[in-house]
């Protein structure tokens, strides 16, 4: 059997990320030399038949993603793609766990100024953030960190993708002045 094809399927068929380790498992008869070499050379072929997706690296593994420049259509089939919405308490919370991980819940009442407790339950509960240890600090508080759910829902490959504030603020000014780019 060729090897591509025995990848191209397993990525296929995977409904969330799968990681190279599960690749090379569920093949443990053949050796993968260069995971990554192979999905580029799948990728190559996709693109020279014209097709409409791509293998990406995602959350710490591979997934079969559309081009963008078909989302139009597929949101339109879906007559809009349901993804979480969450209150501005929870994209506050999440976005400085993000960016602050790990941190305690009195850390993300400090930066809010507000009572968290709520939100961190429901963030833990969506599976967005997970309890990483315990504070060496006094009280031992727990520590909070973002999850695979998250990478995942915002389409980021490891938490070092998240934009920097320079990127961010750069995104901002070029959303308030779309004319002057």
């Amino acid at each position: 059997m060729n090897i591509k094809n025995i990848i191209e399927v397993l990525i296929h068929s995977s409904p969330n990320p799968i990681s190279a380790k599960d690749i090379q498992y569920a093949i443990k008869d053949q050796e993968v030399e260069n995971l990554s070499k192979i999905i580029d050379e799948i990728n190559k072929e996709y693109e020279g038949q014209g097709k409409g997706y791509r293998i990406e690296k995602i959350s710490g593994g591979f997934q079969l993603l559309s081009n963008s420049i078909y989302h139009p259509y597929i949101e339109r089939l879906q007559n809009e793609i349901k993804k979480p919405r969450f209150s501005k308490a929870a994209i506050e919370t999440l976005s400085i766990i993000a960016y602050k991980q790990p941190i305690t819940r009195a850390e993300v009442e400090h930066i809010r100024g507000v009572d968290s407790s709520g939100v961190i339950k429901n963030l833990l509960e969506k599976g967005l953030i997970s309890i990483k240890g315990r504070d060496e600090g006094l009280g031992r508080a727990l520590l909070y960190v973002t999850t695979p759910v998250f990478l995942e829902l915002f389409g980021l490959n490891k938490i070092i993708d998240l934009p920097t504030l320079d990127e961010l603020t750069q995104l901002v000014d070029n959303q308030s002045n779309p004319t002057s780019n």
